[in-house]
C-alpha cells in the first residue's frame, strides 16, 4: 500500500511555483493580483509622469500644456464653468462612491460575487497606484486661475478622470456581460466613454489639470480595469482548481484502495 501511495505522489515534490499558487483561496489571489498590478501600474505611470515632468521632452510638452490651459482661460463663460463644475462633480469622491456603493450592493445582492469584486478592486488599484505617482512626480498644478479649491495632491495624474473610466467604463463592461438586447448595450457604449471625456476635459477647463495630466490618466484608468479583470479571472481560476482538487481527492483515494 505504501508503495502505491508513493508512486501515486511521486510528482508532487516537482510541482512548480505556479501550481503552487493556482492551489492558494481566491482572495489571497486575488489580493496578491491586486497589489502586484497596483504596483506595475504604478511604475508605468511614473515613467511617464517623469517623461512629461523631466526628459529632454519636457519642454514642448510643458509649452503645449500651456498654450492649451492659456486658450482655456481666455474663453472661458458663465455657461461653461457651470457645465464644467458638473462634469467634475460627476468623477468627484462622493459621486464615485456612491455609484460605486450602490453598484456593488446590488452585485452583492444578486450573488454576482466576481463583479461586485471586479469593481473594487478596480478602483482600490486605481487609486493607490494614483496616489504614489502624484507623491513621486509631484507636478504643480496649471498656472491659470483655477475654478476649484486647490487639492492636496499634486497635478499628475488626473484622479477623477481615472477613477471615472474605472467606475463607467467597467460599468458598461458587466452591464454588457449580462444585458444582450442592442437597445441597452449600444446606449450604454455610447454614455459610457463619454462620461470619463466630459470629467478630463472640465478638469482641464477648470484649471486643476494640464492636459498631459489628463492623457496620461487614461493609462492609469484603462490599467486599473485590465488589472481588475485579470485578479478576477485568476481568484476564478484558482476556485475551480480548488473545486476540482475536492472532486479528484475521494477518486484518488478509491483508486488507491482497489489497488492495495
Amino acid at each position: 500500500m505504501g508503495s502505491v501511495a508513493n508512486a501515486e505522489h511521486a510528482g508532487e515534490p516537482s510541482r512548480t511555483i505556479g501550481e503552487n499558487l493556482r492551489a492558494w483561496p481566491p482572495p489571497a489571489v486575488a489580493a496578491t493580483t491586486s497589489v502586484a498590478g497596483s504596483i506595475l501600474l504604478a511604475v508605468v505611470m511614473v515613467a511617464i509622469g517623469l517623461v512629461i515632468t523631466r526628459s529632454f521632452l519636457s519642454p514642448r510638452i510643458v509649452g503645449w500644456d500651456g498654450s492649451v490651459e492659456r486658450w482655456v482661460e481666455v474663453h472661458r463663460t458663465a455657461t461653461l464653468n457651470t457645465w464644467s463644475d458638473v462634469g467634475s462633480i460627476l468623477a468627484g469622491a462622493g459621486t464615485i462612491l456612491l455609484v460605486a456603493g450602490i453598484a456593488i450592493g446590488v452585485l452583492l445582492i444578486r450573488r454576482l460575487w466576481y463583479d461586485a469584486a471586479f469593481l473594487g478592486i478596480g478602483l482600490f488599484i486605481e487609486f493607490t497606484a494614483f496616489l504614489a505617482t502624484e507623491a513621486l512626480i509631484d507636478r504643480p498644478h496649471p498656472a491659470i486661475v483655477r475654478l476649484n479649491s486647490l487639492p492636496a495632491t499634486s497635478s499628475f495624474p488626473s484622479g477623477h478622470t481615472g477613477a471615472a473610466i474605472v467606475i463607467y467604463i467597467g460599468l458598461a463592461l458587466l452591464i454588457s456581460s449580462h444585458v444582450r438586447r442592442s437597445a441597452v448595450r449600444i446606449p450604454t457604449w455610447i454614455v459610457a466613454p463619454l462620461l470619463p471625456i466630459y470629467v478630463g476635459v472640465s478638469r482641464v477647463y477648470r484649471g486643476m489639470h494640464h492636459p498631459t495630466d489628463v492623457m496620461a490618466s487614461v493609462v492609469l484608468g484603462v490599467g486599473a480595469l485590465c488589472f481588475a479583470l485579470l485578479a478576477v479571472h485568476a481568484a476564478a481560476v484558482a476556485a475551480d482548481r480548488r473545486r476540482d482538487r475536492r472532486v479528484e481527492t475521494p477518486r484518488l483515494r478509491e483508486r488507491s484502495e482497489v489497488r492495495t
